[in-house]
């Protein structure tokens, strides 16, 4: 390959491709503008003293999952044309070196999932969003073990990118306002700072004077925003779903402190595709008007996840699951384990594109309304750890989308509504325990009222067994009675008189009795 000198592209990702590289060699021998070696099955070994020859214009580098073990190569400091890099998937660790933030031309910066510990760097220079034409700007060191705050200066760097993520770290304090910097205008559309127990003030207590608002209503082209596993406190504000915030499309919430109840002016956000809420202390009802969102979702999603690995957990058929990719038919209303109460609106119905439905562990009182039946594109419905009453609605059996289904621990009552499909959600019964009323398959329960009958039913037939038992004895005692007179005392009355001509009639008699004993034991 040393012979090459006009390649200027090496790229041999996602391969089975093993043994040594060194980097080194590869590098200064040949004059490579991209280099890929990226999901192999090699281990690129760097020297870390190693220097550039001044031609070297390197602006590609991907070595994702290529064993790369010790510090962060210092080398790339000096890569000054460099657009990308991609070091994640390795065992890279130390401290993050300072030169990083002399790069001032990346499109993409990703770090995740390594052993690098210590404070958050102050972050590269984004390219400049007029230079943005495919991709968009990405910041990742997700997964490593950072710690510290976010400084002022780091904030001001981050305010350039399209995408940030510090989710898995242990990153502390609040979020800087200069995140959101005035300086120039934010571009910002993935927030996400999920996983860093660090975060322990309230909201209206961090440098964003005073509310969340302040720190949203800068960033008017997010469409990410995943604060889920944190310690977040404070309630959310009714501005925050404002119309300029239409391009929202995901919202994770789930497992903060968060509480207060949910805003009217969710209406607004006509393009969320996932809202998770969950585990949280909020309060209240659910919003009668939900808005459009959901009611005609196609998704607006295609471009994003074809270059960001959005890391969202999420609660799917009762088990959590967390997810790399979010695709345009994955949607979801979460609202599980809080404390909302009331009735389920009956405007749920209109929510015809959700695919996922959690209400469960809250207080909510009533009837399940009719109108989910009207949700077609259902696969999920948990309604468990509620109050609910009344019976289930039988016009939930025509979803046939529907793959997972859980009423337990409720107050419903009636029978289960019996349908092929719909039979067998319940499996063996597990989907509808706790309800000590409701009966039918496939629980084991029997109605009361059938049971009541059923006891009726059968001591009328012991009464009529009883009776023709008897009348069975009586005939049998009957004919005891009628054989010992006849034969007996009638005989002796013969004999005693004396008369022998009476003897054969008198046989003649008995036999004749005893075919009419017997014709009356067979007809019975």
């Amino acid at each position: 390959m040393s012979n090459l000198h006009n390649l200027s592209d090496f790229s041999v990702y996602n391969n089975s491709i093993e043994g040594s590289v060194s980097l080194k060699s590869l590098i200064n021998d040949l004059n490579l503008t991209t280099v890929d070696l990226s999901s192999n099955r090699l281990t690129v070994d760097i020297d870390q003293n190693f220097s550039l020859y001044s031609k070297f214009k390197l602006e590609s580098l991907y070595l994702k999952s290529c064993n790369l073990k010790g510090f962060f190569p210092t080398f790339i400091c000096k890569l000054s044309n460099l657009e990308y890099l991609d070091l994640s998937h390795n065992n890279l660790t130390g401290v993050f070196p300072s030169c990083i933030s002399k790069l001032k031309n990346l499109f993409s910066f990703d770090v995740s999932n390594n052993q690098h510990y210590g404070p958050l760097p102050l972050p590269p220079q984004a390219a400049s969003p007029d230079s943005f034409f495919q991709y968009p700007l990405s910041f990742d060191i997700s997964n490593n073990k950072l710690s510290g705050k976010i400084s002022i200066e780091a904030g001001k760097r981050l305010s350039n990118w399209y995408v940030i993520n510090l989710a898995g770290n242990q990153i502390s304090g609040s979020i800087p306002s200069s995140i959101c910097s005035k300086s120039s205008p934010s571009y910002l559309q993935v927030i996400d700072l999920s996983n860093n127990r660090g975060y322990t003030k309230y909201l209206r207590d961090n440098y964003l004077d005073g509310t969340l608002l302040n720190f949203i209503s800068k960033l008017p082209s997010l469409r990410v925003l995943n604060l889920a596993n944190n310690q977040f406190e404070g309630s959310i504000p009714t501005t925050l779903f404002g119309a300029q915030y239409s391009f929202l499309s995901i919202i994770s919430l789930r497992s903060n402190k968060f509480n207060g109840s949910i805003p009217d002016e969710i209406n607004n956000l006509n393009q969320l595709q996932i809202f998770d809420l969950s585990h949280n202390n909020f309060s209240g009802h659910i919003p009668k008007q939900l808005g459009g969102y959901w009611m005609n979702f196609t998704g607006v999603f295609e471009s994003l996840t074809d270059v960001y690995d959005i890391q969202l957990q999420m609660v799917i058929n009762g088990i959590m699951l967390e997810f790399e990719k979010i695709y345009t038919y994955t949607s979801g209303l979460d609202l599980s384990c809080n404390m909302l109460d009331g009735n389920i609106p009956t405007e749920i119905g209109r929510l015809s594109g959700l695919a996922r439905l959690n209400l469960s562990h809250n207080h909510f009182s009533g009837s399940i309304p009719a109108s989910i039946a009207d949700m077609s594109k259902l696969a999920s419905l948990d309604l468990s750890f509620n109050r609910l009453s009344g019976q289930i609605p039988k016009s939930l059996t025509s979803l046939d989308s529907l793959g997972f289904f859980n009423l337990s621990y409720n107050e419903l009552s009636g029978q289960i509504p019996k349908w092929i499909h719909f039979s067998t959600l319940g499996g063996d019964g597990w989907a509808f325990v706790g309800n000590a009323l409701l009966y039918g398959e496939p629980t084991k329960n029997v109605c009361e009222v059938e049971e009541d009958d059923k006891k009726k039913d059968d001591q009328e037939d012991d009464q009529e067994n009883y009776q023709e038992d008897t009348n069975e004895k009586l005939i049998l005692y009957s004919i005891i009675s009628l054989g010992f007179i006849l034969g007996f005392w009638g005989l002796f009355f013969v004999m005693l008189i004396k008369k022998e001509k009476w003897w054969f009639p008198y046989w003649r008699f008995i036999d004749s009795i005893v075919v009419v004993i017997i014709r009356c034991i067979q007809s019975e």
